[in-house]
């Protein structure tokens, strides 16, 4: 079953909510801040991500300038998929992934190829 990583506070999550709601497929919604990813399923779902994995992180974000991100490889999975299971808050959102690619969704419209 496809999978939504959601933020209710977030509008391109809550567009991506309404698409997904839209959608003949049977999606389940993960609030991902009030149940954080772990490494592994972070790593899993970067590896089968459609695009480059720097992306799956909120660096323009305010609140990465109180965090120390100089030893974050953006280009690596391994550190990414660490980073965020510590700092799940600065995942760029929404994610869907079905179990076979993970898609991120901006603009939302990426999301259609797997609704």
């Amino acid at each position: 079953m496809p999978v939504l990583y959601h933020n209710p506070r977030c509008s391109k999550s809550r567009q991506a909510a309404l698409l997904c709601a839209d959608s003949p497929l049977d999606i389940e919604i993960h609030h991902y801040l009030s149940q954080p990813l772990d490494f592994d399923t972070l790593h899993s779902m970067l590896t089968r991500l459609d695009g480059d994995v720097g992306e799956s992180v909120r660096w323009k974000d305010n609140g990465l300038k109180l965090i120390d991100t100089t030893n974050v490889d953006r280009g690596n999975i391994e550190s990414i998929a660490r980073f965020l299971a510590e700092h799940g808050q600065f995942m760029q959102r929404p994610w869907l992934d079905d179990g076979t690619i993970t898609v991120i969704g901006r603009p939302v419209e990426r999301l259609n190829r797997l609704l």
